[in-house]
């Protein structure tokens, strides 16, 4: 289950640059070192660029390894993987968009819940980014939705997801799986 958590978008946008400038270095550290040690391992001066990026690759997979392995639960981290964790959940709902609002227009109040959260995950993801043109665009849709959710007496502040809801309403597909 995810749930939207209040979050200053200038800590927000500090903390996840700091947090990839700390992983941008150890790739650099890391590519570098696996780059060179690749070419260096298997010496061929006909084709050292090949070898060199083979190493960076390499290096690259490491940093991605070390990252989910050792640093995705660290403090420094956290707003970096609530982003991830949030734009993953909207692209599940954003998979399954057409056949969701199909079941919103027949009245279907678990399909407006999920709509809902995804209307407000949207928009704080706008807000943490500054993009507002992004949230213009989302205002009237967004407003409808919530106006129709009133009158059927519904709770307009849906800020938890969960992929077996979204599942449950839309039907199994191949789009909305993790």
């Amino acid at each position: 289950m995810f749930q939207i958590q209040d979050m200053d978008p200038k800590v927000y946008r500090t903390n996840t640059r700091n947090a990839t400038i700390r992983i941008m270095a150890l790739f650099i550290v890391v590519g570098f070192s696996t780059s060179y040690g690749f070419y260096s391992l298997f010496d061929n001066p006909h084709n050292p660029l090949t070898l060199q990026i083979i190493g960076a690759l390499i290096g690259l997979a490491l940093v991605f390894w070390i990252t989910a392995k050792f640093f995705k639960d660290k403090p420094w981290m956290a707003e970096a993987m609530y982003g991830w964790q949030l734009k993953r959940s909207l692209m599940h709902i954003t998979n399954a968009m057409r056949q969701l609002q199909e079941k919103v227009e027949a009245g279907d109040v678990e399909a407006m819940k999920i709509l809902r959260f995804y209307h407000l995950g949207v928009t704080q993801m706008y807000t943490l980014e500054q993009n507002t043109s992004g949230l213009i665009d989302l205002k009237a849709e967004k407003e409808q939705l919530a106006g129709k959710m009133q009158e059927l007496g519904l709770d307009t502040e849906q800020t938890t997801f969960e992929l077996a809801k979204l599942k449950a309403v839309v039907g199994e597909s191949k789009s909305i799986n993790d």
